[in-house]
């Protein structure tokens, strides 16, 4: 039997200010909300500037399907505002087949005022769901924009969306109760009818992503047969749309640009959330532009972090992470550093540092922890990090691993601690180092660092990490 839509925003019981769900009959396929955002994600995904967003979530593309979009923001970033503040939400077309929610914000000053309409309705041929947005601006002082003194650029950039993935990015390391990601890569249709492709992997966020989209062009996240979510930017929206995607969380920055005299008049941006055919994907994906060389301060491949690992395992960067998993790899830093495939301690491939000079170099990794995608953290969580170490006339202060807590998005602030110093030759020597819960305040990760500090070679091999649970 053919599926018949009736769409309407419900209230969930059993808590004060329940949860509102938009309603396909008896089935939630989307979640409004306007909620306080907690640390991890208020510091990294709104950098602690909106505490309390309003966004669609959790949302459903097929009826009886699991979440591909996690969120779809419904306000607008201008600089230094954003229409957060929560006005009105008027719903019309309850216990129909095309829903229609109007958000209505401003920012806290009022120079602007955001509509911001989602229609939901059912796409018989596709057996899907459509999600079509309209973000409507009124600004209500443009002279806030239009000075040179603020603004000095002739074109000013708003971001009207910043939507994220369902299940993306993959965990950095397996644990069990893990969750499955499933889809590999980013396809987008550009102005001058190039495909344009990304690979998932948190390096590749460095190519030049699209500046403008063709007319009604597509972004798709690829490729998960019968899965693969699509955002269509409509009418004049895609020729003044540029994206950028975030290299934590590979949510999609959705900017316009408008002229001075453009601020003067309401704005409209039109996009479109819709479930792209495979055979549309397919063709996307035959006709996508080969993926450029990545280059990260010499290497265009970069070991992959492990809880325990012999270094054997690398990421060519313009290439996708293999799920389950989406590491990230060891980032080095100073001269010297080197991914070594011809000497190690239980097969061919270390990490190792080699130089003349004095001062420090470093292999370091800073995502390990519930800001980075990994099982969550307690009071009680720490880290027990071994590794194993070969010094070749090191001189200086010597070489070590090292361990500290880290705070994403502000400078470091929490200082290192460091295993016992290996200065001299040194055959292979197992070194290990400890941190302890709980976490200090907003910390959600911690950084491990492989450190030379003086002249001489060092290798380190079969690194091992421990996830420290306390006694309780």
């Amino acid at each position: 039997m053919p599926h018949v839509a009736h769409f309407d925003l419900k209230t969930h019981g059993g808590i004060c200010a329940g949860q509102e769900w938009i309603y396909d009959n008896d089935e939630p396929i989307a979640r409004l909300q306007d909620h306080l955002v907690e640390e991890p994600e208020q510091n990294l995904r709104y950098f602690k500037q909106i505490l309390k967003p309003i966004e669609l979530r959790e949302i459903r593309l097929r009826p009886g399907s699991r979440p591909l979009v996690a969120g779809v923001q419904l306000y607008w970033k201008m600089g230094p505002i954003a229409t957060t503040e929560l006005l009105a939400i008027n719903v019309r077309g309850r216990q129909s087949d095309r829903l229609e929610i109007e958000v209505v914000t401003s920012d806290p000053g009022k120079v602007a005022t955001s509509r911001r309409f989602a229609t939901i309705s059912y796409d018989a041929a596709t057996h899907s769901y459509v999600y079509d947005f309209a973000a409507q601006l009124e600004i209500h002082s443009p002279e806030f924009f239009d000075n040179a003194r603020d603004f000095p650029t002739d074109r000013l950039r708003f971001e009207y969306c910043d939507p994220w993935y369902a299940d993306l990015p993959a965990p950095v390391a397996p644990f069990p109760g893990m969750w499955q990601a499933r889809h590999t890569r980013l396809l987008a249709e550009k102005v001058d009818g190039q495909v344009w492709q990304m690979p998932l992997n948190h390096m590749a966020t460095s190519i030049a992503s699209p500046q403008a989209f063709a007319p009604d062009g597509l972004l798709v996240l690829a490729d998960d047969p019968g899965n693969n979510p699509a955002f269509q930017f409509v009418g004049a929206t895609a020729a003044r749309t540029a994206i950028g995607v975030c290299n934590w969380g590979y949510d999609i920055h959705f900017n316009a640009g408008y002229s001075r005299d453009e601020l003067y008049a309401p704005i409209r941006e039109q996009f479109r959330l819709v479930l792209c055919p495979d055979t549309q994907v397919a063709d996307l994906q035959k006709r996508a532009a080969p993926v450029p060389t990545i280059n990260y301060n010499g290497h265009t491949e970069l070991p992959l972090y492990e809880r325990k690992t012999s270094f054997a395992q690398g990421l060519v960067l313009n290439q996708a992470s293999s799920l389950p998993t989406d590491p990230w790899p060891w980032l080095p830093a100073g001269p010297g550093t080197e991914w070594c495939k011809e000497h190690g301690r239980s097969d061919a491939f270390s990490l190792k540092i080699a130089k003349e000079s004095d001062g420090p170099s470093e292999w370091y990794m800073n995502r390990e922890g519930d800001g980075a995608w990994v099982q969550r953290w307690t009071q009680a969580t720490g880290f027990r990090i071994s590794a194993y170490i070969e010094t070749r006339g090191v001189d200086g202060r010597g070489t070590c691993i090292a361990v500290r807590w880290a705070l994403y998005n502000t400078p470091e602030r929490f200082p290192y601690i460091c295993s016992q110093k290996l200065i001299g030759d040194n055959d292979w020597t197992r070194v290990s180092v400890e941190i302890h819960g709980p976490p200090p305040p907003d910390v959600s990760t911690i950084c491990i660092i492989l450190r030379q500090d003086g002249c001489g070679t060092s290798f380190f091999d079969d690194l091992e990490v421990e996830l420290l649970q306390g006694e309780h």
